[in-house]
């Protein structure tokens, strides 16, 4: 038997017609486990990209190509991979805007891939404004989710028809997950805290261990937010003292010796005393 290899594959995919078979829907199969490897992806993906740019995908093999890109997505997290981030957003952005070529059930896939990869990708960023505009694209498709306490509900909000919610909570839990991560940032704390409370609020959608593991975000930034509020309030009230109180909570919280030895301080309380005298 002929043994395939990614270059033969790449090379049936992208060279001419043999025996009336599409040359795409005919390496398809072999492609879509080729891209599902990490050390294969960005060749695969390059190569992909090429087709549909160059207008290759059509009608007629469409459905086989789509099948190579849901594969690409098996393992969702994987393009948060810093090496492959590159390589998924030109595939994916590209198959986005070329979204008719494929039938509604795929388009609708191909949405919510907008959010799972393209989203997720931009929440692996260390730019503020960025983190908080992906941020935003989030939120806004989780209030498309009923609230666990409908009097949570913002003003006007609409729900996804129920058979079309289960497709979207992966790729939702996904994207909070990822910007999670970025919680250890202060810059991203803010935006985190919003997000993970919006999920919160619409918890019962998520699955029971994805609960589990929204209660324990939850907690984190709960946990969070009351020690900024408790550090903030120790430097107002800082901000307050004179000059002499500022002092005389340094000596309090000093650790000096009443022997006239010194000690650490050398000399004791009179010499430290006397240093004050002079500042």
């Amino acid at each position: 038997a002929p043994v395939h290899t990614f270059s033969s594959d790449a090379a049936a995919a992208s060279g001419a017609a043999a025996d009336g078979v599409d040359e795409i829907t005919s390496a398809a199969p072999r492609l879509a486990q080729h891209i599902c490897s990490p050390k294969k992806f960005n060749r695969v993906a390059a190569m992909l990209y090429s087709l549909l740019e160059s207008g290759r995908v059509n009608a007629e093999n469409a459905s086989a190509f789509f099948s190579v890109l849901a594969a690409g997505v098996s393992t969702p997290r994987a393009c948060r991979a810093r090496e492959l981030r590159v390589a998924y957003r030109r595939l994916y952005l590209s198959a986005s805007l070329k979204e008719s070529l494929f039938g509604a059930e795929e388009r609708a896939m191909i949405d919510v891939w907008r959010l799972r990869v393209l989203v997720q990708i931009d929440l692996c960023t260390d730019d503020t404004f960025q983190f908080a505009g992906s941020v935003r694209k989030v939120i806004a498709k989780l209030e498309q989710l009923p609230c666990f306490y409908p009097a949570l509900e913002p003003a006007g909000a609409v729900h996804l028809p129920e058979a079309e919610r289960g497709r979207w909570i992966d790729a939702i839990f996904d994207c909070v997950d990822a910007a999670f991560e970025q919680h250890k940032h202060a810059w991203a704390r803010s935006s985190v805290d919003l997000l993970v409370k919006a999920a919160v609020e619409r918890r019962q959608n998520f699955s029971a261990p994805q609960q589990q593991v929204l209660q324990q975000w939850n907690a984190a930034c709960k946990g969070q937010k009351i020690q900024r509020q408790q550090q903030a309030a120790r430097d107002e009230r800082s901000k307050d003292l004179t000059s002499y109180e500022r002092k005389e909570k340094e000596w309090q919280s000093a650790d000096i010796t009443t022997s006239d030895g010194g000690g650490d301080l050398g000399g004791g309380i009179g010499n430290w005393l006397a240093k004050q005298n002079n500042n």
